[in-house]
């Protein structure tokens, strides 16, 4: 006969009992921190499975690798990759190091599919949002390469 799952409230009744009085156990605090931390796929209903994100510290000798690096010419896109932390991880060691920081431009294919996304109507912020580029950089590539942009939203001259 299969047996039904144990609900987390019952998982909690349980654990809460084996560190009473009346266990015969004796189960410490420590044990039940290991028991809690090993459960950890059993979750109350409701709560979310998205994972957390992994928080990355770079080691000093890392740090200057990516300034000699970026000094090099590598992107802080790529060396963001690399070492497998946020862009703007990167571009917090170059600035607190005194690193001028260069404006990455858009590709060429990206001014093309920018413009073309933007000409079928999305916003400069669906666009940049899509190309996974900043705002600001999608728009003066945009006015460079001679498209005329509309007026934003809720503005009626």
């Amino acid at each position: 006969m299969s047996r039904k799952p144990l609900s987390f409230r019952d998982i909690l009744v349980g654990l809460v009992y084996l560190c009473s009085t009346n266990s015969e156990t004796g189960v410490t605090t420590a044990a039940l921190r290991r028991i809690l931390r090993d459960s950890a796929d059993v979750r109350p209903p409701g709560e979310t499975t998205a994972s957390r994100r992994k928080w990355t510290r770079l080691s000093d000798e890392a740090r200057v690798a990516v300034i000699e690096r970026y000094e090099a010419g590598e992107t802080s896109t790529a060396l963001a990759e690399a070492y497998g932390v946020a862009k703007s991880t990167i571009l917090g060691i170059l600035r607190a190091n005194s690193v001028v920081v260069r404006r990455q431009p858009l590709t060429l294919e990206q001014v093309s599919e920018a413009t073309r996304l933007y000409n079928s109507g999305l916003s400069l912020s669906q666009v940049a949002e899509r190309l996974r580029v900043n705002q600001e950089t999608m728009r003066v590539a945009l006015l460079k390469s001679g498209l005329a942009l509309r007026l934003p939203t809720g503005h009626d001259c």
